[in-house]
């Protein structure tokens, strides 16, 4: 079982660290990543954790981790999602949680990947039976898991998945804060050092605002850079590059993001006064007028009224929800902008711009190729 370990690392002299936190499995952006940023063996780089599950190249992904930690200036770390995996195949007492896992948690993955290939699936196994046979198959892969530590102290950064309690004796933290801790950059820390993280996107900390780029809060102390990938829509894998050189620290980000590339071809000015976000939890809202294309909700939690695509509405149990993360934003365009398509929605088009997501008509873009 994954327990508490702390690595320290002390570097004298200049060095280049790249530091990369929820991959999800995967290894394709994962690798892209690394050669936009020039990877080098002779960087340090650290994996701050959940690189398995929610994604289709999981065990692939573990057995690349694997050959970049066979340098010794690579540190992988567990996340709650190597946490979780272990513990739902190694404990007898869960097995049972495992269809609720496949059903509701996981469309993707490791365990389902073998619980398919196994044919599992026809009942012909216990759940017992069904969590031995997926733990027999990923035999080495979870050798590996167990045994990951869950902090790095290097120099003055200590790096853990989730974030630390507000305590100086950090290494006495509850594995489960280290691993789980939501909202760590809201919390704040009490040590010296300054913490990097991963674990929760960090467009969750922005109100208004649908964007996953790295955070770097000088006053706290911390860096969050959770890009989102393998939870969230709209989502990027972020690397976070520190370069130290005759003693002077450098910190940038860099990131890779999936989507269509177009050109604007016509200029617009949206003149927006409010730009409105919902965002989890709080995805629960009520149609106050529908119309044909952009229906007046209001969000329940908080009372805010904005207009939301008609697709990115569901009913569920006699209540309405929209879909995930969603911003009423209307881009600000200029001729032969580059714009990034998240989707295309009858005349309307979702897509970012210089890190903003928005939406604008499907008439003022083209394809570039």
């Amino acid at each position: 079982m994954i327990r508490p370990k702390h690595l320290k690392k002390r570097v004298d002299g200049d060095y280049r660290l790249i530091a990369v936190s929820d991959i999800h499995g995967h290894l394709d952006r994962f690798q892209q990543l690394l050669k936009k940023i020039n990877y080098s063996p002779s960087d340090y780089l650290v994996i701050i954790g959940d690189f398995v599950e929610k994604g289709d190249q999981v065990i692939e992904t573990i057995h690349y981790v694997q050959q970049l930690d066979q340098n010794e200036r690579t540190y992988v770390l567990a996340g709650n999602c190597e946490w979780a995996l272990e513990a739902l195949l190694s404990i007898p007492e869960i097995a049972e949680q495992i269809p609720k896992y496949l059903q509701r948690v996981s469309s993707n993955g490791c365990i389902r990947k073998v619980y398919e290939e196994l044919h599992l699936y026809d009942g012909h196994e216990t759940l017992l039976g069904v969590q031995k046979q997926i733990a027999a198959y990923l035999k080495d892969e979870l050798k590996y898991i167990s045994q990951l530590p869950t902090t790095l102290k290097f120099n003055d950064f200590l790096f853990v998945h989730a974030g630390i309690e507000p305590r100086e004796d950090y290494e006495q933290c509850g594995l489960s804060s280290m691993l789980e801790m939501q909202h760590f950059l809201d919390l704040g820390h009490q040590l010296k050092e300054t913490v990097v993280v991963g674990h929760l996107p960090t467009s969750n900390y922005k109100s208004n605002q649908i964007d996953n780029s790295v955070i770097i809060d000088h006053q706290k102390r911390i860096i969050c850079i959770d890009g989102g990938t393998g939870v969230k829509p709209v989502s990027q894998l972020n690397a976070l590059i520190i370069e130290s050189k005759d003693q002077h620290i450098k910190i940038t980000s860099d990131y890779v993001q999936s989507f269509p590339k177009y050109r604007v071809i016509k200029d617009f000015q949206a003149n927006q006064k409010e730009i409105h976000k919902i965002s989890f939890p709080d995805f629960e809202v009520k149609v106050l007028q529908k119309a044909k294309h952009f229906s007046l909700c209001e969000q329940i939690a908080t009372k805010t009224q904005l207009h939301i695509k008609n697709e990115f509405l569901y009913q569920k149990n006699n209540r309405t929800y929209c879909l995930d993360d969603y911003t009423d934003c209307i881009l600000n365009l200029k001729k032969n902008d580059i714009i990034k398509v998240i989707g295309i929605y009858g005349d309307y088009v979702y897509a970012i711009k210089d890190n903003q997501v928005g939406w604008l008509k499907l008439s003022l873009i083209e394809y570039k190729s």
